[in-house]
């Protein structure tokens, strides 16, 4: 379960932006003033613990699309996962399931909230 969660969560989230997985996570270790150890946390897709790694967290969820920075944005996960697994039912079926169970995640604080949409795809 656990594998199958980060490789279709970083592949659903890395189809929507625009750019590299590289340079969107470079631009976001600038923005946030995150270190290689701390940014390398998203390629496992681990729980960020201090702030700087849950507004690392924001950044990319906001540059993929997923986030607003208030909310999470079931509609833009869906549209990507939707074209991303073209005929994987597999994968279709897994991303819905973490897309309905993440749907209505709030937070006004975006680094707060990119955790807890990280803990809502993870399923904890």
């Amino acid at each position: 379960m656990r594998y199958s969660f980060v490789f279709i969560a970083l592949t659903i989230l890395a189809s929507s932006c625009s750019g590299s997985m590289e340079q969107v996570k470079q631009a976001c270790m600038e923005q946030e003033d995150v270190s290689q150890a701390d940014a390398d946390l998203f390629n496992k897709m681990d729980k960020p613990v201090t702030r700087p790694q849950k507004c690392f967290y924001a950044c990319m969820f906001e540059r993929f699309g997923t986030s607003d920075g208030h909310r999470f944005d079931t509609e833009v996960f869906l549209e990507n996962s939707e074209k991303l697994a073209q005929n994987d039912q597999k994968m279709l079926n897994a991303a819905r399931e973490m897309a309905e169970r993440c749907d209505g995640v709030e937070n006004e604080d975006r680094c707060e909230l990119a955790a807890d949409i990280l803990n809502c795809l993870r399923g904890d």
